[in-house]
């Protein structure tokens, strides 16, 4: 995996180093307001979660997603498949397994 210096933003980083209630929500209350363009150029730093944030993570983004038009839907999956395959295939897999 890439080091964390790669995909360095404030999301990111908390992130990783949310380690209480507070900062697990507040965590989840960034990626649910954050617009949508920016948080998928952050798609590739969302592999550097441990399983259980990255789940975390998943799950927020999939909602947003499931509130959107279908046809935004489907440009939010096609984008972040843009951006999976500029990755390597570990990250890749994991960026489509936010919109799979």
């Amino acid at each position: 995996m890439s080091a964390a210096a790669d995909f360095d933003t404030t999301l990111i980083r908390s992130g990783i180093h949310a380690t209480t209630i507070s900062e697990l929500s507040k965590f989840v209350d960034t990626i649910e307001s954050r617009p949508l363009d920016r948080l998928l150029s952050e798609l590739p730093g969302f592999a550097l979660f441990s399983n259980s944030k990255f789940d975390l993570a998943r799950s927020v983004v999939r909602r947003r997603a499931r509130a959107l038009p279908d046809v935004e839907r489907e440009q939010l999956r096609i984008h972040a498949e843009e951006v999976a395959a500029s990755t390597d295939v570990e990250l890749a897999e994991r960026i489509r397994s936010l919109f799979a």
